[in-house]
């Protein structure tokens, strides 16, 4: 029996992705895929995932960063506005490729994700951290979905 809950993997690497689809839908999640900044950012208000797992080097350096930008920092009238909220595990290997550790500003106005995994990453590491904060955020929103 499925989740009903949505999880969006945003990631350039598709051997990549095709590995975490095979995971996350034996867990019973409905699992989307976007390829890049721009397609991410035309498919989220289709699919309306209940998470994302993002990336941050596509097609270029930063292109995950711009995805959290739109995501995060949009005001009321953004057309991104009702997926503020969405969490966010920036999965990623900048660290590697860059030297520099952003693992320390989770969820500060430069990083204004809900984790930061580098990679490789273990399934059971990346399921853990998605059951964690999809709790968290059911928490944070408890009465949704329920009629009054």
């Amino acid at each position: 029996m499925g989740t009903g809950r949505k999880l969006m993997m945003i990631d350039d690497d598709v051997n990549l992705v095709n590995v975490f689809r095979l995971v996350c839908t034996a867990k019973g999640y409905e699992f989307f895929a976007a390829h890049s900044a721009a397609e991410a950012l035309r498919s989220i208000p289709e699919v309306e995932p209940d998470l994302i797992i993002l990336d941050v080097i596509m097609e270029d350096f930063v292109a995950g960063f711009r995805v959290v930008s739109e995501l995060r920092a949009g005001g009321p009238t953004s057309p991104f506005a009702k997926y503020s909220k969405i969490p966010i595990i920036m999965l990623t290997s900048v660290t590697s490729k860059t030297h520099l550790d952003f693992s320390d500003r989770v969820g500060t106005a430069l990083l204004p994700v809900d984790d930061f995994i580098e990679k490789p990453v273990k399934p059971a590491e990346i399921l853990a951290k998605i059951e964690a904060l999809l709790a968290r955020a059911q928490e944070q929103r408890p009465f949704e979905g329920h009629a009054s």
